[in-house]
């Protein structure tokens, strides 16, 4: 087990379910087309319900505003 850095800054466990959400997060962000992000997100809303791909879809959004800051 090792501690890790999430993107609003807190160091969580790697075996944590913050961790394994922002994993997600980016898997689904570095996917290649928005068509596919959005699929994947369809797919994911049918299995966990809105809210579950609305707090995907923010930790995504602070993915990318993250980026243009470094």
């Amino acid at each position: 087990m090792s501690t890790v850095w999430l993107i609003d800054g807190r160091a969580v466990s790697d075996t944590s379910e913050d961790w394994r959400h922002e994993c997600e997060a980016r898997a689904i962000a570095a996917l290649p087309t928005l068509e596919e992000r959005r699929a994947w997100l369809e797919s994911l809303e049918k299995k966990r319900g809105k809210e579950a791909v609305d707090r995907l879809r923010a930790t995504m959004k602070a993915l990318w505003a993250g980026r243009g800051s470094k």
